[in-house]
């Protein structure tokens, strides 16, 4: 088990290193503690597992429990339900 602190992550409609919209997530520990590197290790199952834990919330327009986060240094704008759900249907897609 984790606790939310124990990763971070950035997004951004764009990049000036990767000249495009990019998410970066890393462990939130100096040397990490491996919960990013297990991600990337099951990255389709995370994104399906996403997918479905956002589109089963009874929510309208997204959550803390769904696409909300009290770390959120956009203090959770733009952040919505529709639009995660999007996102994650084109990273299946790529």
């Amino acid at each position: 088990m984790c606790d939310r602190w124990d990763i971070g992550g950035l997004s951004t409609a764009f990049h000036h290193q990767t000249g495009r919209p990019t998410v970066f997530i890393y462990d939130g520990h100096p040397g990490g503690v491996g919960i990013t590197r297990a991600g990337f290790d099951a990255f389709e199952r995370l994104v399906e597992d996403a997918m479905r834990l956002i589109s089963e919330c009874p929510c309208r327009a997204g959550c803390p429990s769904c696409v909300q986060s009290p770390k959120c240094g956009n203090l959770n704008e733009p952040l919505n339900k529709n639009g995660a759900v999007e996102l994650l249907r084109r990273v299946q897609d790529a």
